[in-house]
């Protein structure tokens, strides 16, 4: 039997946390507030509201669906109760305490539903000696999560390859005639591709560049040898072109193809902006 209620308690408290975790509040405005009194939370005064003598405290509820109403009493009462009236009728709800603190009686939260279209309610207490404040309770909605793209997304190469240059060195992605250089910029990023080939005889290293399928230019290299950049491997490097690519208003797909049977290789560099 005590099993079976610690049992219960702990699926009580999971409820709960789910509940509220679910459900987030916002202070609600009594439009006729009468006397108040400041209830310290969390190091947080908050104002808490009784109604005059025999009177209503009034919510505008348009959009509201759960109310939760917070109270306290000043003074120890038998049997503490506050009503909701909604068109004229009202619904009795108990006040169950929750701890005596400082000379005040506080009360356990209470929570109700609302009927569908309820333009506003009225809550009515005939114990002057509680004070209480309302809430809306709401599901938060959880903003969209953007999915933002990488700037720059390789697609094809044929093999990177480290080319140095006073004693530090770079990355660079190589193509030849059967495997071209693809990739894409988004986010409207710009940059600008440095390009080297390797040279294996008199021929010249030629290779085009293509802008979302359509050809843009082909480019040739001289026979000049580079002297300050090498490449493991690579005997003969040429002396590198600095490519201006096509302006990318949004996202771009860009290719490097080869055109002569030379092996190209091709560093592409963000534009800061």
């Amino acid at each position: 039997m005590i099993k079976k209620y610690i049992i219960m308690i702990l699926l009580s408290l999971i409820a709960s946390l789910t509940f509220a975790q679910e459900y987030r509040t916002r202070i609600m405005d009594f439009e006729n507030p009468g006397n108040r009194r400041i209830r310290k939370i969390e190091g947080t005064n908050h104002w808490y509201y009784r109604s005059l003598p025999e009177q209503s405290m009034t919510l505008k509820t348009e959009d509201v669906t759960i109310i939760q109403v917070r109270s306290f009493s000043i003074e120890k009462l038998r049997k503490p109760r506050i009503f909701l009236v909604i068109d004229k009728v009202e619904t009795p709800f108990d006040l169950i305490l929750d701890e005596f603190r400082d000379g005040y009686y506080f009360y356990k939260d209470i929570e109700f539903d609302l009927p569908e279209g309820t333009a506003s309610i009225e809550l009515l207490c005939f114990q002057r000696s509680i004070y209480m404040r309302a809430y809306e309770m709401y599901k938060p909605v959880p903003k969209p999560k953007v999915v933002r793209k990488p700037s720059r997304q390789i697609t094809a190469h044929a093999g990177m390859i480290d080319i140095t240059h006073n004693a530090s060195s770079s990355e660079y992605y190589s193509f030849n005639q059967t495997q071209p250089f693809k990739f894409t910029l988004n986010n409207s990023r710009d940059c600008v591709v440095y390009v080297r080939a390797r040279l294996t005889d008199r021929s010249l290293p030629s290779f085009s560049l293509y802008h979302n399928g359509e050809k843009v230019k082909s480019y040739e290299f001289s026979l000049a040898r580079s002297s300050k950049f090498s490449a493991q491997g690579v005997r003969y490097l040429t002396i590198g072109k600095k490519i201006e690519l096509p302006d990318n208003p949004e996202s771009s797909e860009y290719e490097f193809r080869a055109d002569t049977e030379h092996m190209f290789m091709a560093r592409p560099v963000f534009i800061k902006k």
